[in-house]
């Protein structure tokens, strides 16, 4: 097998937070002018500030302030940093930007500690809270993301703020209701305000507190329309709407510099929201309004990484409401502007799929494929505080999740092999192998490990048996033996000796999943079982393949042997105590309670009893091929019986009687299969497992039309 390059996919990479930052730069000039209070250079910063400054406050007067020079110049240090760091942006690589934004950062900080360690002031307070919006604007570009300590940083400045107006904190902890609400927020501390509005705003979108954003904004223009009298037509809960009538007030010329003004952040969050909305009503089927918010998102101005992202949201929403040619234009520019993105390779190839074009569609999963072979290196910290930020990663359910290199592989192999390309789906397949066994996935032999080949990658077991189906498809029948082999070697200690199904018994799962241990998931034992069940089937199948017929029917009853382990509970009705009796406990027992599953396919039980049928048709065609009509009777009937709906089974059967001039017998079976309505089979074959798909394709009976015509006929005859 041919070992296919360990995809690598290494952890953004954030700063930490580091609080115990050192000791900010002495100002001997300004240690004499101090007032007395806290020990500013520890860097304390008590919450409680107006009992630090040692007096109660009447509401709107100013505390204690600093000497007049202070706030200048701590004001100009401000200035200095943002100048600064403009400087390092502008004309500094990504390596040198890092480290200055570490030193500014840390100059911030010492800045803000100094501040904070006095009591509030409503005359210190706009600058203030715009050193603590330039501290938080560096700490998120910095860490990439944002985090709780920042959610509290913005509180304690309200805090503070509240404390200088002399107003209680309230009980309801809206604190930005409260400062709205407050007649005593002096017109220069707005711009400020404003900023932190829209860091917040930041914090709970990417938490999905929409709705928290909504009431704030709602509560923000609110109080601006009560001071300047003039009332805000329109006004409504809806967040875009809000978003978009949301004017931050204009930095004064003397006002003290920001890194991103409130503007830059309020255009940030409505490209945010516009995609983060358009994605939810994507994934909950509401396409005209998905598709409108998309668009919003894809007029505005996006980053290349974002705008690849949207446009192929909107080609998933045009393709579901079924305008491949729109669909496949915001593919393309999906690609032109993420070269490297899976997302719209995946759209693409579905798009294709839906169309029918099968070579565009594998060709488009063979470069998902690659693509995702690629490293990715780590997203290097961002300044401004931009939309990438805002954007959570795409669950697995998202239209924008392409998964992981080994679903990639497993979906070009399992096309390959439905398409009717045998020889490439075995190739795409043994590389599959390969990569799901390479490293610390083939140390887990006997565990959940193998079992489930790592979390969100398709699963082993299921992988050998589709790798040995299409083996057996191109006449690999050697090679489809050894690969059965290695499963059954691997699974063998896990197979159970008996296993008995409660009444509500779980469902197969889909080939992606992650497996808990089988210790905590008894049901596993179910699936070891179905596992090694089909291995031996494929087994009889590849030893017929070779014409060793002795060797296929003794795989053919070991796989019933298996089958025949599992067997569900018997009841019966206690009338005295009014309930149910299970008749047999020993061994392992399923119910329905165990096993959430997240695709839902066939229970365990039809898909068994359709296993049952097949391997006793295949054993009987091996009885035919030898001559022994009369025990291919039994098997066929047999399958008729644990599998009534299975027409393969009825078929053979039929064909076997009129073989054996059991023409009544025949004819019985035929008027049944005619009156038989067998599209609801037909609708349900296709969600069989692929493997089991495979096995029941080479049990359907060739000279199926010759032989009902021949009926037809006979029966003419005899009326």
């Amino acid at each position: 097998m041919c070992k296919l390059a360990s995809r690598v996919f290494p952890p953004a990479s954030g700063a930490p937070r580091v609080r115990e930052a050192s000791p900010p730069a002495r100002l001997p000039q300004l240690v004499s002018a101090l007032p007395a209070g806290p020990d500013v250079a520890s860097g304390g910063a008590p919450r409680n500030t107006t009992a630090a400054a040692g007096g109660s406050m009447s509401p709107g007067s100013a505390a204690p302030a600093a000497a007049p020079a202070c706030p200048a110049l701590w004001r100009e240090e401000n200035d200095g940093l943002v100048r600064q760091w403009r400087v390092v942006a502008r004309d500094s690589g990504q390596s040198l930007k890092q480290q200055a934004a570490h030193h500014i950062l840390e100059k911030f900080r010492g800045l803000l500690r100094r501040l904070q360690g006095l009591p509030s002031a409503l005359s210190v307070l706009p600058l203030e809270l715009t050193v603590l919006g330039n501290t938080l604007t560096l700490e998120v570009g910095l860490a990439q993301r944002f985090m709780k300590d920042h959610a509290l940083d913005i509180q304690q400045g309200l805090e503070r703020v509240l404390n200088a107006q002399g107003v209680p904190l309230p009980q309801s902890g809206d604190f930005w209701k409260t400062i709205f609400e407050s007649p005593f927020t002096p017109s220069e501390m707005l711009s400020p305000l404003h900023h932190l509005v829209g860091l917040q705003g930041a914090i709970w979108l990417t938490d999905n507190h929409l709705g928290d954003l909504a009431i704030l904004l709602c509560t923000m223009m609110n109080s601006q329309c009560k001071e300047s009298g003039v009332p805000l037509p329109g006004l409504t809960e809806d967040l875009l709407s809000l978003l978009s009538v949301w004017d931050p007030p204009a930095e004064e010329v003397d006002a003290p510099m920001t890194l991103q003004d409130a503007r830059s952040l309020r255009d940030v969050l409505l490209t945010a929201a516009a995609f983060h909305q358009g994605l939810q009503e994507l994934h909950v089927g509401n396409l005209p309004l998905a598709l409108s918010n998309l668009q919003k998102a894809a007029f505005s101005l996006c980053p290349r990484p974002v705008l690849a992202q949207v446009h192929t949201a909107l080609g998933a929403c045009l393709r579901k409401m079924g305008h491949p040619q729109r669909a496949l234009l915001h593919l393309l520019e999906a690609l032109k502007a993420g070269p490297g993105q899976g997302p719209p390779l995946l759209e693409a190839a579905q798009l294709y799929r839906q169309l029918g074009h099968t070579t565009a569609e594998l060709d488009s999963l063979k470069l998902l494929v690659e693509v995702l072979s690629i490293p990715h290196s780590p997203r290097p910290p961002l300044f401004p505080i931009g939309v990438e930020l805002l954007i959570t990663p795409p669950s697995p359910a998202s239209s924008l999740y392409c998964g992981t290199q080994s679903q990639a592989k497993h979906l070009l192999a399992s096309r390959c092999l439905q398409t009717g390309r045998s020889e490439e789906a075995v190739e795409q397949y043994l590389d599959l192998l390969a990569l799901l066994l390479d490293g610390s996935v083939s140390q887990g032999t006997q565990g959940s490990v193998f079992l489930s080949g790592g979390s969100q990658a398709p699963r082993v077991p299921e992988i050998f048996l589709e790798t040995a189906a299409a083996l057996i498809i191109v006449g690999r029948f050697q090679d489809s033996l050894t690969v059965c082999e290695e499963l059954l070697s691997r699974i063998a200690l896990l197979v159970p000796q008996k296993l008995q199904l409660g009444q509500g018994e779980p469902s197969l799962r889909s080939a992606l999943s992650s497996v808990p241990p089988l210790s905590e998931n008894p049901s596993e034992h179910l699936f070891c079982l179905l596992w090694a069940s089909v291995a031996h089937l494929l087994q009889g199948q590849a030893h017929a393949g070779l014409g060793d017929r002795r060797k296929a029917l003794e795989e053919f009853s070991r796989c019933l042997e298996l089958l025949f382990r599992v067997q569900p509970l018997n009841r019966v009705v206690d009338q005295d105590a009014g309930g149910d009796i299970d008749q047999g406990s020993s061994g392992d027992v399923i119910s329905s309670s165990e096993d959430e599953l997240l695709f839902e396919i066939h229970p365990p039980v039809k898909v068994l009893q359709r296993l049952k049928a097949v391997t006793l048709i295949c054993r009987g065609l091996e009885w035919v091929a030898g001559g022994q009509d009369a025990r291919a009777l039994q098997d066929f009937l047999l399958g008729v019986q644990v599998f009534p709906g299975d027409r393969n089974a009825s078929l053979h059967l039929l064909h076997v009687l009129w073989r054996l001039e059991r023409r009544e017998e025949a004819i019985a079976i035929y008027q049944r299969l005619e009156a038989e309505d067998d599209q609801q089979q037909d609708d349900s074959e296709g969600l069989l497992p692929l493997y089991l798909e495979f096995c029941m394709s080479r049990i359907r009976i060739t000279e199926q039309e010759s032989l009902l015509q021949e009926l037809r006929k006979s029966l003419q005859r005899s009326t």
